[in-house]
């Protein structure tokens, strides 16, 4: 209701605002005009200001300590492992079930970590997407593709596999220490926009399976996640190689 509020206010400044322009002079007149811009109006600026403030307190909230830069590198990098472990985890928790792969491209961020705190509002830039969690049933063959074109494209966050790119194909692929059997069947979690055709995976277009988590906000996830550790170290453990 709050945001509803502050929108129509903010549109009833803006057409008040509008009023002010108008004319009824003819197009070649409207350069004898000297455009006037109103001063904010004192009773909305008092009433933004007072959700501006609240605002601010609460993205202001310390989630966790970052103790060292944490970026999305290739082929593999810290904030990649980081945001793929969560989804791993958390479908994990929710399912009750042994989740075999996490995988999320790394254009669905907007920033990376430096040293410090790690703000509420800093997540929510992190991750400034209305997704969801998704978790996809793949047999063994789509799995192989799936890597294959992590691999063609030089890397993207994973967890739960580890591999070596080879003149962009994928060698040595391990699901959790297990090499891949074309008819057994693993678990992914990911989100809903890379399930959704979204990102280069075709590989997750068209699961065996597919269950959407539709209460589970993939910003939501990563704030509990990152609070749930509260030291955020970053880790690069050779999953990735070339």
């Amino acid at each position: 209701m709050a945001i509803r509020a502050i929108t129509l206010l903010l549109i009833s400044f803006l057409f008040a605002g509008c009023t002010l322009f108008s004319t009824t002079a003819e197009p070649e007149e409207a350069e004898e005009y000297e455009i006037i811009y109103p001063e904010p109006d004192p009773d909305i600026s008092q009433t933004l200001d007072t959700y501006r403030d609240s605002l601010n307190r609460k993205m202001g909230v310390r989630i966790a300590t970052v103790t060292d830069t944490m970026r999305f590198d290739q082929p593999e990098g810290a904030l990649g492992n980081l945001a793929a472990d969560a989804l791993r985890y958390r479908a994990a928790g929710e399912l009750r079930k042994h989740i075999h792969t996490g995988i999320i491209g790394a254009d669905s961020f907007k920033l990376f970590f430096t040293p410090g705190i790690l703000t509420l509002g800093e997540v929510y830039e992190f991750m400034p997407y209305d997704n969801h969690l998704v978790v996809l049933t793949l047999d063994g063959r789509m799995m192989r593709n799936l890597i294959n074109e992590v691999a063609k494209i030089g890397g993207a966050p994973v967890s739960g596999v580890r591999f070596t790119i080879n003149d962009d194909s994928a060698s040595g692929i391990l699901v959790n220490s297990e090499v891949i059997e074309d008819d057994r069947l693993y678990y992914v979690a990911t989100s809903s926009y890379l399930a959704n055709g979204g990102d280069q995976f075709s590989a997750l277009w068209n699961p065996v399976e597919r269950q959407d988590l539709n209460n589970i906000s993939i910003r939501d996830l990563y704030v509990n996640h990152f609070r749930n550790i509260r030291v955020l170290n970053p880790v690069i453990d050779g999953r990735v190689r070339k």
